[in-house]
């Protein structure tokens, strides 16, 4: 007769232990969840909007931010219908100049500030 190994040994006792376990009704332990993890699983990483604050069930934006928006959104609708204006002024067979360039630039970072101030 072999001698069992201490594998053999330790696989045994592992199921004799659950099923003991098994048959006075206990479950074998969950890990418990992350205090890091996203409330809403099915948001990805970030974007669950933990730190956005909640009155009946819709977001609140803080009425300074809001007026903040307001003005860079008409900052923006300015820069915008100029931008259209100097760009319709200039001769369709010529590249465009620098500085045209640049506000374009200028106005696509404005843009992303107002987005990322209303995602907040």
């Amino acid at each position: 007769m072999e001698q069992p190994t201490r594998r053999g040994i330790i696989v045994t006792m592992t199921g004799a232990i659950v099923a003991e376990l098994m048959a006075r009704g206990q479950r074998t332990p969950q890990p418990m969840p992350s205090p890091n993890a996203p409330r809403n699983e099915n948001v990805p990483a970030g974007l669950d909007g933990a730190d956005i604050p909640v009155k009946n069930g819709e977001a609140v934006i803080p009425p300074a931010t809001w007026m903040e928006i307001k003005s860079e959104a008409q900052k923006l609708l300015e820069m915008a219908t100029d931008f259209k204006k100097r760009v319709d002024r200039t001769n369709l067979s010529a590249t465009l100049a620098l500085p045209l360039v640049k506000e374009a630039h200028e106005i696509e970072k404005l843009a992303k500030k107002i987005q990322k101030q209303m995602k907040r």
